[in-house]
């Protein structure tokens, strides 16, 4: 009897070792969040405030318990609540207040979390228009996670600046509108209706371009715009990175220059931002790209939506800082390249960019020429970046960010 009792306990324990070894018996499903993925989440999507976003995605275990707020706002199932408690399972998502089984789809907020709104922004004065993205918080508190000064007559923001320093507070939801307020808010909807429709599409962006350039005989060799933003995702936090999609952040650039030196200054700046969380950036454009044989390019009638020539990316850190200026012309010939480098370039001995020096063609104008300028040069001849913001910034050797932060 102790014989036969013994030889079903080593099956057993032969079952659950099977069991545990089997690769077709799958874990349970971790529910995970893709916060690059619009299509993934529900159209307003809450924040999740238990769990941190790594490298563009909120991973919760299978069995934890997942915190989501919609900050000052209500879940559009849920319009008493602002904030739900919710246990992965399966991939799904089981409510505490009610048992309730939901896909990650059915728990979005009446509104927005994030916003971008009109505000005062310092040095952004008329024609130009203050903007700030914002974050929603409970109790009726918002957060400044970027601030732009916005042309709203061209249809372009001249700069743009995350994790500003402190604002002054938005009252723009709560005060009650003048004439020209109701105007401006009227105009503001309709120039980002346009910017939406305009970027949010490279096929559309792309068929715009060729029906500016048909009468002529332009010859593009194959390149493409694309829609960049001028503040990256790796400047903020993951669930907040999705403000870089507003249209008040986007502009028209080369695809070539997109996928190969913008974003590599852009992972420079983001990992410089890592390890010296004191460091300022500033981020526009300048001037607009003319087409051999086309002339200057607006993809809007009026002088709307130019096409920018110039995307720059300054860095500041107390007294030290550089202007990074991506040439946005893949067709430059040779013989305009020194005209179109404004200042001497010291790219060569900034040690920081990493992934700039990696790929050694930052002066390859197919991907993005870049060269790089100390901030006195720079605002002498870039209006957009007014000498007040760098203004602690010394001109000459002394006032260059060159080394790395330990």
């Amino acid at each position: 009897m102790g014989e036969y009792l013994l030889h079903i306990c080593l099956l057993g324990l032969s079952f659950r070792l099977a069991a545990c070894t089997d690769p077709s018996v799958s874990p349970p499903a971790a529910c995970v969040i893709d916060l690059e993925c619009a299509e993934c989440m529900p159209d307003n999507m809450p924040m999740v405030t238990s769990h941190r976003a790594v490298n563009g995605s909120v991973r919760v275990p299978s069995g934890d318990e997942a915190l989501l707020s919609c900050g000052g706002g209500k879940f559009l199932e849920y319009p008493l609540r602002d904030s739900l408690a919710a246990v992965c399972e399966g991939g799904r998502y089981r409510l505490r207040h009610d048992r309730s089984l939901r896909h990650l789809l059915d728990l979005g907020c009446q509104e927005s979390v994030l916003e971008d709104v009109l505000h005062q922004v310092p040095e952004c004065a008329a024609p130009l228009q203050g903007r700030a993205y914002l974050v929603q918080e409970r109790g009726g508190r918002v957060r400044h996670l970027a601030a732009l000064c916005y042309d709203p007559d061209r249809g372009v923001s001249a700069r743009a600046q995350p994790r500003p320093p402190r604002l002054p507070p938005h009252e723009d939801a709560r005060a009650p509108l003048s004439l020209l307020g109701n105007f401006n808010h009227m105009f503001d909807a309709r120039t980002r209706r346009d910017a939406d429709r305009l970027y949010s599409d490279d096929a559309r962006l792309n068929r715009r371009l060729r029906e500016l350039l048909r009468p002529g005989r332009v010859a593009l060799a194959g390149q493409q715009l694309t829609a960049a933003g001028l503040l990256a995702p790796g400047y903020f936090d993951d669930q907040e990175a999705r403000v870089v999609d507003f249209a008040s952040n986007k502009v028209a650039v080369w695809r070539s220059v997109a996928e190969g030196n913008l974003r590599h200054v852009r992972r420079d700046v983001a990992a410089l931002r890592r390890r010296a969380p004191d460091v300022q950036i500033h981020a526009g454009t300048h001037g607009v790209l003319a087409v051999r044989g086309a002339g200057a390019v607006h993809l809007r009638g009026g002088g709307r939506f130019p096409v920018p020539r110039y995307v720059w990316t300054a860095a500041v850190r107390g007294a030290r800082g550089l202007a990074l200026v991506v040439l946005n012309d893949p067709l430059v010939a040779v013989s305009e390249v020194r005209r179109a480098v404004f200042c001497e370039s010291v790219c060569g001995r900034a040690r920081w960019l990493l992934h700039l020096h990696r790929n050694r063609n930052y002066e390859v104008p197919a991907a993005g020429l870049v060269f790089c300028c100390s901030l006195a040069n720079f605002t002498a001849l870039v209006p957009e970046l007014p000498e007040a913001l760098v203004r602690d910034v010394p001109p000459g050797e002394e006032g260059l960010l060159l080394d790395s932060p330990v």
